[in-house]
């Protein structure tokens, strides 16, 4: 395959498939708002904020723990270990195997999610 740029823009709203190992996406939130915490043995998440107001915290999974995926995995609990919050033009980077969850208090929030593998 050809090396070449990508633009990425709102208006694709699925993971394109042009960059081996690289993908990304637009996510729109409508708080309130509170994600399944999740985890990827294979991949990292790149969360960059661009609207709203969201927090995210990490940890670990426990109890019962489902792989939903090849490598992705879901509960219904987690450990918590951190909790951030994101604004506009901030960024966070979760390592493969840190598990994760969105919340949204209220409002709209909005940020691209960039998949890597590893």
């Amino acid at each position: 395959m050809e090396a070449r740029a990508i633009k990425y823009c709102p208006e694709d709203s699925d993971f394109p498939n042009s960059v081996p190992g690289f993908s990304c996406k637009i996510a729109e939130v409508k708080g309130p708002f509170s994600g399944r915490p999740e985890s990827h043995s294979n991949q990292h998440d790149l969360y960059v904020a661009i609207s709203g107001k969201a927090r995210v915290k990490t940890g670990k999974l426990c109890n019962k723990i489902e792989e939903i995926s090849d490598g992705e995995y879901r509960s219904d609990e987690m450990l918590t270990e951190h909790e951030f919050t994101l604004e506009a033009g901030e960024s966070l980077i979760i390592p493969a195997g840190v598990a994760h969850t969105l919340l949204v208090d209220s409002g709209t929030y909005v940020q691209w999610v960039y998949k890597i593998d590893i």
